[in-house]
């Protein structure tokens, strides 16, 4: 049997390290897309706080706080995965390929479940929170409910919740445009942080393993 070439705690050692890395990595992904979407880049924080239960105005901080938490424990349990004989990392190509399946298996198992049950709830919630500038909402659809608005002022208990009732709908069909584009643009970010966990630490557990002479 072969040893193992760095002691466990350096390799859980490495693991946070490389977890802080992979996530600030996978932030600014995430980051670049929910811009390129219309959604403004401090929207992954924000629904990530608004899935941990803080209201829209307190989620950035408790999103950011979350991610990185749940990067730093990804982290540590790939340190644990290359502290197995079979799985110690010798070169970069193992220890980038072993990062890049750790995030395929983390978004399989931690973000594919989210995604399908509580983020499109809270993505219309933060939809609605938003300017509406700063959303992705269609020029013509905007128009349509300025002018329907502007038509409805007669009757103001029913035309407000006529009015409700189409901007409900506009953001949900928005909502369901969107969805395959987070999803394809999370599934990247994912492959972006376990790269970047991999990348970080090979060199930690390699120079642990010359110090030691294996």
């Amino acid at each position: 049997m072969e040893p193992i070439l760095y002691p466990k705690k350096v390799a859980l050692g490495a693991g946070i390290v490389g977890g802080i890395a992979g996530g600030a990595v996978m932030y600014v992904v995430m980051s670049t897309l929910m811009t390129q979407i219309g959604l403004g880049a401090n929207c992954f924080a924000i629904i990530m706080g608004l899935i941990t239960g803080q209201s829209y105005e307190n989620a950035l901080y408790p999103g950011i706080t979350a991610h990185f938490l749940t990067s730093i424990a990804i982290g540590v349990a790939f340190g644990a995965i290359i502290n197995i004989k079979r799985l110690q990392i010798r070169g970069f190509g193992r220890g980038i390929g072993l990062g890049v399946a750790t995030g395929v298996i983390a978004f399989a198992v931690i973000f594919v479940p989210i995604a399908m049950t509580v983020l499109p709830t809270h993505m219309m919630d933060l939809m609605k929170m938003m300017p509406m500038e700063n959303t992705a909402m269609p020029e013509n659809n905007m128009q349509g409910a300025s002018s329907a608005g502007s038509q409805m002022q007669g009757k103001p208990a029913m035309d407000e919740k006529m009015k409700m009732e189409e901007m409900n709908n506009m953001i949900m069909e928005q909502t369901q445009k969107m969805f395959p584009m987070i999803l394809v643009g999370a599934f990247v970010s994912h492959i972006a942080f376990g790269a970047a966990l991999g990348l970080v630490v090979t060199p930690i557990v390699k120079r642990s393993a010359e110090k030691s002479g294996r």
